[in-house]
Formats: structure tokens, C-alpha cells, sequence
């Protein structure tokens, strides 16, 4: 995964991608040449991703919500 470093993306997707400048079309043209000539680096992100992703459900996120909701009553 190739993401923007802006807004809250960073914080989601954690060591799981490459991160870089949206408005920069060199560092994102950088990023692609990298993944595409690194398998290493590749298979780094894919096992991380695949590790991230089990931090993320729709089941998690109705727990967080049900608790914070229950915070305010």
C-alpha cells in the first residue's frame, strides 16, 4: 500500500505502507518504483498489512461506539 501521509491515515495504517506526500508526485512516483523493484519490501508490507488488518472490524468498532455512547448516559 502506497498512502497519503496527511489527515489520519498514518495513524490507521501504522508500518503497514509507504507513506508520502499526496502533492507530491515525485515522492508518490518514488513509492511505486520502490514497491515494484523490492520484492523484500513487498513482503514486509503484505505481512504487516495482513497483521494490521486484525486490529479493524466492524464487531470492534460497534463495541468502541456502544462504549463511548454509554460514557455520556
Amino acid at each position: 500500500v502506497i498512502s497519503s501521509n496527511r489527515t489520519s491515515l498514518p495513524e490507521v495504517i501504522g508500518d503497514a505502507a509507504l507513506l508520502v506526500d499526496p502533492f507530491n508526485w515525485g515522492s508518490i512516483a518514488n513509492a511505486m518504483i520502490e514497491i515494484h523493484e523490492s520484492l523484500k519490501l513487498r513482503n514486509m508490507l503484505i505481512n504487516r498489512g495482513r497483521v494490521r488488518k486484525e486490529m479493524f472490524s466492524w464487531e470492534k468498532t460497534s463495541i468502541l461506539l456502544w462504549n463511548s455512547i454509554s460514557k455520556c448516559l
